[in-house]
């Protein structure tokens, strides 16, 4: 029998490990290897308690993942990859930082194989406003901006960068010193990102680049998708973009009835709303006052630098780590800009092409004379450092379409695989094949 390589699946803000069940389902169902694929779903950083902050989440979720690594008895465990959802990304990338330093005991005899984000903030949260824009455009995203910065407790703050001095955000931190040296240990880092109809987490911020062409034209330009992709016994074809063929100046038409359709959505919305931003605000605000609360006394261990001396005790690594701390919930509002008829799932286009084709395709990022089409967006001074320093390292970079009223719940079929569209099983179908080729090698 051979070593087992665990996969840790972390959940984004507001959710829960359940979130994380249709990852677990199809990666099950592809990887050759399943007799020595583990999955392990952290469950203690659920709802309220993501408002928590990404140190205390990080350390919650490591002390689990230590606590089931040393009662794990069927084997021994010798590879280690992580899959994070949304704002899990951004977890798994802190805990990346901590386990081959403040946890080196029982992660120095193991490999680190991938990483793999779908619809993660890399580069933070932050609403660019298009040239073109309007005053009360300018003001919703002043509005939306504060709340995220309020309601979403000391998450929000990090999740927007506004959460200390700039050179100390914790997003800033997270692409620097042991946590981009623990990312680049990796074999293989893969980030998925939704090119529409997700309203949390932005193509820009989850595909990490400085330009984002469906912002730039109101998501109104034509896609171009790959036909001829590797993979086999797909549910239908996955909506890759190719980003080299994407033209400004190429617009899809709209749609008839489109936009008396797109003002009854809005106005229902906004009935909706009248009803349920209320009861959201307030149970955001009791979640925020109770986090800080809870958390008050280890945050106060963190601002001193004791988070590892409060892990090693709880784990008795020559010390021992303090209890567990409290839990939070994310979501987002979603309207719907489009008919969302099934596609009818035509077949894979086979013309020879193979893994390593695409890897390599999608490794070189975005050709420098397609991506200069586009303009780049005004980054301040972190995030631009942020992204500097992440781009020194090789990503897969997938831009997926899924036909979804929410995409950003969609990527993940967070609902579950019966309750999903056919472009969100593919997707997830498709880059657990990727994964299954990466392992093999």
């Amino acid at each position: 029998m051979g070593g087992k390589h665990l996969f840790v699946l972390v959940h984004g803000l507001w959710g829960n490990h359940k979130h994380m069940n249709s990852i677990r389902e199809v990666f099950s169902e592809t990887l050759h290897e399943s007799d020595n694929i583990l999955f392990f779903s952290p469950r203690q950083n659920g709802y309220f308690k993501t408002f928590d902050g990404i140190e205390i989440i990080g350390y919650r979720t490591l002390l689990e993942i230590c606590e089931y690594m040393s009662c794990f008895e069927k084997g021994e465990i010798t590879k280690i990859s992580f899959i994070g959802y949304s704002m899990g990304g951004l977890i798994s990338r802190f805990i990346i930082g901590k386990i081959f330093t403040e946890c080196h005991e029982l992660f120095q005899h193991i490999e680190p194989q991938l990483f793999i984000t779908f619809a993660t903030p890399h580069l933070g949260v932050h609403f660019f406003l298009r040239d073109n824009h309007t005053g009360h455009q300018r003001a919703a995203l002043k509005l939306l901006s504060a709340l995220g910065t309020t309601i979403l407790g000391r998450t929000g703050r990090q999740l927007f960068i506004q959460d200390s001095l700039p050179e100390k955000s914790v997003l800033v931190q997270l692409s620097s010193g042991d946590y981009l040296e623990g990312l680049a240990r990796f074999k293989h880092r893969i980030c998925v990102a939704n090119v529409k109809n997700d309203r949390s987490v932005a193509f820009y911020t989850s595909f990490i680049t400085d330009c984002d062409p469906f912002m730039d034209t109101g998501n109104r330009i034509k896609y171009e998708f790959e036909h001829n992709l590797p993979g086999e016994n797909l549910k239908m074809v996955p909506r890759i973009i190719n980003m080299d063929r994407l033209d400004p100046d190429a617009s899809r038409p709209p749609r008839e009835g489109f936009q008396v359709l797109r003002w009854i959505l809005v106005l229902l919305i906004c009935c909706a709303l009248v009803f349920v931003l209320p009861l959201f605000f307030i149970a955001n605000v009791l979640g925020t006052c109770y986090s800080y609360l809870a958390t008050v006394n280890y945050q106060r261990m963190l601002h001193k630098g004791e988070g590892g001396v409060l892990l090693r005790r709880k784990l008795g690594l020559r010390d021992k780590i303090a209890d567990t701390l409290r839990d939070t919930v994310g979501v987002l509002a979603s309207d719907q800009e489009e008919s969302l008829d099934a596609d009818s799932g035509e077949p894979i286009v086979k013309e020879n092409i193979s893994w390593d084709d695409f890897i390599n395709k999608y490794t070189c990022s975005w050709g420098s004379n397609s991506k200069t089409k586009f303009k780049a967006l005004n980054f301040d001074a972190q995030r631009s450092n942020i992204y500097q320093n992440l781009d020194k390292l090789s990503w897969i970079r997938i831009p997926i379409y899924i036909k979804s009223l929410n995409a950003h719940d969609g990527i993940v079929a967070r609902k579950g695989l019966k309750g999903t569209t056919p472009y969100s099983i593919s997707g997830l179908q498709f880059v657990a094949q990727l994964v299954d080729f990466l392992i093999s090698q």
